[in-house]
């Protein structure tokens, strides 16, 4: 097959995740925490103790445009959202590739639309979530590797250690193997191996004081973690096979079993990146990580691959023409028939983000509504639906621990201390609203569109 110049492939999804952040310019919980630590980092005064566990790669990115007011959280959204159509693109690429040339198309198809109606990949790229950047530098290794750029490969799995952590044993495992095979520049290989930990390690440590800061925050017990399931493992399989769609499994699969008769050296690699991928995560929720799904979006995208391999090998083992394309009917109607159900809730998704957008939005009017920053920060830390705990914070200019996310807010346990003023915006897309104690005075402030404000007394 003949391909397009990668660079205007690349250049193309990055102008359309630009173009899509007009649409809907919703941020995420994490997303907006990392834009605080952006901004915080090129003033010297990073602070990780509030907010989400430490990643470095965003805040780094981020971090050269954050001095310029709105520049920095539009930049990284478009980078996401592009990296998220770039990642399918790659998917296809890759199962072609591993495929060969009989079935080359098919795989591309196939594994391209599986990973567009994955789970996590659309919510990931519409709130700004790091998850399509790991895919895209993932697939991207994996297509290197195939093209004998072992090094660049190596390079996108250290940029992939700076996301998430169970990519250091990959990075470590693949390096082993690139030293013994390439047999020089073994320096640069240990450094792609080692930095990423180091870089993760010392950012964290300097922003909070401590070195298991990041850890102790990424095992916090949230509602949806495996690690309070009865065998926090199983739970993280069994969540790799909510993050695709039942066809991608079953022709994973059958990818597998050829690949087995045909000795096929690169699919069975590939194979067992995944279930050793997975076994990382299941062995640290295990240990009291959360386990959550999006933490397998690297696997979901390889198994993603094996499938347009699955398909394309399927479709090419058909005997006769009449066989071939009842396979490929087959095939279609199976992922057409899962994937429109996926379809039909990224729809739902993307209004959802843009009532999200307008009213992070609104959340700037309500805040000049009181008088602004100074007047509300000399009343006392400010407190708001747990959502919005760093969009507010990075609105207001205030370290994530500097505003209060009423977390697990009750009458009986408000879980948040006056004086403050107080934001208060509907649950839907802001998390629960605060509750407020019976021994809390208040005073109303303000409305503001969807926004009401209050002045806490103690």
């Amino acid at each position: 097959m003949a391909w397009p110049d990668e660079r205007i492939v690349i250049a193309c999804c990055l102008l359309i995740g630009a173009a899509s952040v007009l649409l809907a310019p919703a941020l995420g919980y994490d997303a907006w925490a990392w834009m605080v630590w952006a901004r915080e980092l090129i003033e010297l005064s990073l602070d990780t103790t509030g907010g989400p566990s430490w990643k470095p790669l965003p805040v780094l990115v981020s971090a050269p445009f954050a001095w310029i007011d709105g520049l920095a959280p539009f930049l990284w959204l478009a980078l996401v959202r592009g990296a998220a159509l770039y990642a399918i693109w790659l998917a296809g690429r890759c199962a072609a590739r591993l495929a060969g040339t009989p079935a080359a198309a098919a795989a591309f198809v196939v594994a391209a639309f599986a990973l567009l109606v994955s789970t996590d990949l659309p919510r990931t790229a519409l709130y700004g979530s790091s998850e399509p950047l790991l895919a895209a530098f993932v697939l991207g290794a994996v297509l290197l590797h195939l093209r004998d750029r072992r090094l660049t490969a190596l390079s996108l799995l250290a940029l992939a250690g700076l996301i998430r952590p169970e990519l250091w044993l990959v990075a470590v495992i693949y390096g082993l193997w690139c030293a013994h095979h390439i047999g020089r520049r073994r320096g640069l290989i240990a450094a792609l191996v080692v930095v990423p930990p180091l870089v993760w390690v010392i950012f964290d440590w300097a922003g909070s004081g401590g070195l298991a800061q990041g850890a102790a925050t990424a095992q916090g017990q949230t509602p949806t973690s495996a690690a309070r399931e009865a065998i926090p493992a199983l739970e993280v399989f069994s969540r790799l096979g909510d993050s695709v769609i039942a066809p991608v499994l079953l022709l994973a699969l059958a990818a597998l079993v050829f690949a087995w008769r045909r000795r096929n050296r690169e699919v069975l690699l590939l194979a067992l990146l995944v279930i050793g991928w997975v076994a990382v995560v299941a062995v640290m929720a295990q240990l009291g990580f959360t386990g959550a799904r999006r933490y397998l979006a690297g696997p979901a995208a390889l198994s993603c691959v094996l499938a347009g391999v699955g398909a394309g090998w399927l479709i090419a083992a058909a005997s006769g023409r009449t066989a071939k394309y009842a396979a490929t009917a087959g095939i279609a109607l199976l992922m057409l028939g899962f994937g429109i159900f996926v379809l039909r809730t990224d729809a739902r998704l993307l209004s959802v983000a843009r009532l999200d957008a307008e009213q992070s939005d609104q959340l700037s009017g309500a805040i000049s509504a009181v008088g602004g920053r100074d007047a509300i920060v000399a009343v006392g830390k400010p407190a708001i639906n747990p959502y919005e705990q760093t969009g507010l914070a990075w609105k207001l200019d205030l370290p994530l621990r500097d505003v209060q996310g009423t977390w697990n807010s009750t009458q009986s346990q408000p879980n948040w201390q006056p004086p403050a003023i107080v934001f208060v915006a509907p649950a839907r897309v802001a998390g629960p609203k605060p509750a407020f104690g019976p021994e809390q005075k208040l005073k109303k402030l303000s409305s503001y569109r969807r926004w009401e404000v209050f002045r806490a007394y103690r």
